[in-house]
């Protein structure tokens, strides 16, 4: 069976500095068992380094790994940076008079370099050689390597090379003041045909430098096995399958694949949770045989009580629970200081290491289940659509919505094929076809109003069965209705304040008699304004609902909070795999065993200790075992059935504890 991983990126100074090498070995030897694979970085600032000083250190480094592969561990190279992050550091940074990246405006980033330069291309393989040449068993390629994010260019590349090969792709001469235009006017078919191209392009871009650092390697050693850090680079086409195919080469060498994103400090202990989803999007991009997935954990600058042990463990097991089957620590600092701060991680770690593998026995690579949000590979095309300025920052992919929704016990869906709910926003479906529109409202859809507005403009008012009647930009308050969805909570209010957290209220208007008002608009004055909420069964066999009122946040009134959960029941049929249905803020993943059975990861997302956690699992279960981080077990029995739902009770969770829930 395959088990968990713990890696450890370590910086330059601690491998380059004899001392603190030394010191490195004798902590490790201390906490041996507790880390699996080392990956040591080529670089500590981030722009490329000049060919002589990647020499220098390709030959120090080939005398340091097999002092730590005595000691059992994998040992292998993080490369920082192939085309550069930003501007830092330059003085001592590549310094050719090749191509660097480029913006639309004219915006040159002088630290990291455009991947159609052949004189760059040359320079990335050459390095990539030196490196294969020390003996790893693996290479990382950071997650430098994407077309956006490289301050002080956010979106790239737009230099003379890079718009000569997008004339040649799409026969049409351009322009950066061309382009610009071109991106931002015409038919929103039009504006979305020639931002997919350039998507496109940017695939091919990425593409193209891995299948260089693939041949690059193989000119040295095959077996050499390549690793991508990615982000959510919607931006830079995010193709992994793709990717991960060039990387794996003509010999179908395993892969590597760390996920990564934002959360520096646990300041706000709820970033947490948003990485995670970041991470379990990246992961269940990746083909099935990927298995070797380690989520970044990244502490970086590395100040020790920016981020505590308990979440550096909470970080690790909580991404094992979204997709991956391992964690990278970026953990310890870059500069020749003692590393003690840093054992209280370690120790956290080698606690938890038996709960990471009893994760990845439960879990594998099977797939997150439940709501999950409606996007493809191309919805960065659809930002600002009826706007200009694209390319732009535009909304958040995978937006507020899955964060709220999960921190209310709802359970969140990566993949297409493991959504019992459709949850859709804006515009970012936009980019689907009509009829895998149509597809998708034959199932259970949740959106909020603007994307209501969208489909009804893409002639689907048939089967969402509500209008927009007008907005109001002040003083409403939201009532629920009688309908059956709302159960126990008719006239209970959600008063979002308008005046202090500026959104509009869209008053919906029912198309159909069959459409239901789940919730309506007053004012302080107790005037009624129309529908703010709604459901629809429509000719498809679909269910559809909108939400016109703070759609996506301030859902954790009791009230509210059940009424979303009741609401995604009816949506999906009963087919949501399990839930929260107590008034918790607890976190939920849902995934299979090997026997298709349901097992979840619960996260206590609150300071309080949650008491009588009740569970909905779709299961004809008559026990679960509820599994801590310390290994201690016990018997959970059903307490009642919700029919098809088994219902069971956890008696509590202390703030902020993950535990597993499985089949006994």
């Amino acid at each position: 069976m395959k088990k968990s991983k713990v890696a450890l990126r370590v910086g330059v100074p601690l491998w380059m500095d004899e001392g603190n090498c030394a010191e490195l070995l004798k902590l490790l030897r201390k906490y041996r068992g507790t880390v699996d694979e080392l990956a040591f970085f080529t670089g500590f600032t981030h722009p490329p380094v000049p060919a002589k000083t990647a020499a220098e250190r390709a030959r120090v480094l080939k005398k340091v790994m097999p002092r730590f592969r005595k000691l059992g561990f994998s040992t292998g190279v993080n490369y920082l940076a192939t085309l550069g992050h930003l501007d830092e550091n330059l003085e001592n940074s590549l310094d050719e008079p090749w191509q660097r990246m480029t913006d639309i405006n004219g915006t040159v980033a002088k630290g990291s370099f455009c991947p159609a330069d052949e004189n760059f291309r040359e320079y990335v393989a050459q390095t990539y050689i030196m490196y294969a040449k020390t003996k790893p068993d693996f290479i990382w390629v950071d997650d430098d390597l994407r077309m956006e994010g490289h301050a002080p260019v956010r979106f790239a590349c737009f230099c003379e090379k890079c718009l000569e090969l997008f004339s040649k792709e799409t026969g049409t001469a351009w322009t950066r003041e061309k382009l610009d235009k071109a991106f931002n006017s015409g038919s929103m078919e039009e504006k979305l045909g020639l931002r997919k191209k350039w998507l496109e392009h940017n695939r091919r871009a990425i593409d193209g430098i891995l299948a260089l650092i693939r041949k690059a390697v193989d000119s040295v050693d095959p077996s050499i096995k390549l690793g991508l850090m990615t982000a959510d680079i919607y931006y830079s086409g995010r193709e992994f399958r793709g990717w991960a195919e060039t990387l794996s080469g003509k010999n179908s060498v395993e892969i590597k694949w760390r996920p990564g994103g934002g959360f520096y400090t646990d300041d706000n202990p709820c970033e947490l949770l948003e990485k995670a989803h970041s991470i379990g999007r990246q992961a269940e991009s990746l083909p099935a045989e990927v298995y070797d997935i380690v989520s970044e954990l990244e502490n970086f600058p590395y100040q020790k009580l920016k981020k505590s042990a308990k979440t550096v463990c909470l970080e690790s097991a909580a991404y094992i629970g979204e997709g991956c089957t391992g964690v990278a620590l970026n953990i310890i600092g870059t500069i020749k200081d003692s590393m003690d701060e840093y054992i209280p991680y370690f120790e956290g770690t080698k606690k938890y290491r038996r709960f990471f593998e009893e994760e990845v026995k439960a879990f594998g690579r099977s797939k997150c289940e439940g709501a999950g949000f409606a996007a493809d590979r191309d919805c960065y095309a659809t930002f600002g659509i009826d706007n200009s300025g694209w390319p732009h920052t535009g909304p958040a992919v995978g937006p507020r919505c899955v964060l709220e929704l999960s921190q209310i016990g709802i359970p969140v869906a990566y993949a297409k094929g493991s959504s019992s709910v459709k949850v859709i926003t804006e515009d970012c479906f936009a980019s689907f076809s009509k009829n895998e529109i149509k597809e998708m409202l034959s199932g259970g859809v949740l959106a909020d109003a603007p994307a209501l507005k969208r489909l009804n403009e893409l002639g689907m008012a048939e089967y969402t069965g509500f209008g927009i009647e007008r907005t109001k930009d002040k003083d409403t308050r939201e009532m629920l209705t009688g309908d059956k969805i709302n159960g126990k909570f008719e006239g209970w209010e959600r008063d979002c304040r308008q005046s202090f957290w500026k959104a509009d209220a869209y008053i919906l208007k029912p198309l159909k008699k069959e459409s239901r008002v789940l919730s309506e608009a007053f004012d302080y004055a107790d005037k009624n304004s129309g529908p703010l909420c709604g459901a629809f069964e429509n000719p498809l066999g679909g269910r559809f609902a909108v939400q016109g009122y703070y759609p996506w946040t301030s859902l954790h009134s009791l009230s509210k909070s059940s009424q979303i959960k009741t609401l995604l029941r009816w949506l999906s049929k009963d087919t949501l795999p399990a839930y929260v249905s107590s008034f918790h803020k607890i976190a939920v993943w849902c995934r299979r065993d090997k026997k298709g059975r349901p097992a979840l990861l619960l996260l206590n997302c609150s300071l309080d200790i949650a008491e009588k956690v009740r569970v909905n699992i779709l299961e004809d279960a008559n026990n679960l075992t509820l599994i801590h981080t310390d290994m201690s077990a016990e018997k959970i029995k059903r307490m009642r059935i919700d029919k098809p739902y088994s219902v069971f009770e956890i008696k509590e969770l202390h703030p902020w504890e993950i535990v597993l829930l499985k089949v006994a």
